[in-house]
């Protein structure tokens, strides 16, 4: 991971109120694809961060953990508040 890219995640960990740790492996994640399809490298954590933050828009409460491998609610957290 590029210099730099950690107060990437830590503002998106921020922005979001999101564990630092599911933010940077939904990070890694985002920019080891585009790394994987760019010609062009130049921007490639800029493209990541939108990314995550996209992923992690998803409206969620409290009770309501992110998955990190889908960035979004936890399909078992959630099935759990409705049967409650």
């Amino acid at each position: 991971m590029p210099l730099g890219d950690e107060a990437t995640i830590a503002a998106l960990a921020e922005e979001t109120r999101t564990d630092q740790a599911v933010v940077q492996s939904l990070y890694e994640e985002e920019f080891a694809v585009l790394e994987a399809q760019s010609s062009v490298k130049n921007f490639i954590g800029v493209i990541a961060a939108r990314r995550v933050r996209e992923r992690l828009a998803v409206p969620r409460s409290p009770s309501h953990p992110v998955d990190a491998r889908a960035g979004r609610p936890n399909a078992r957290a959630e099935r759990r508040f409705r049967a409650a």
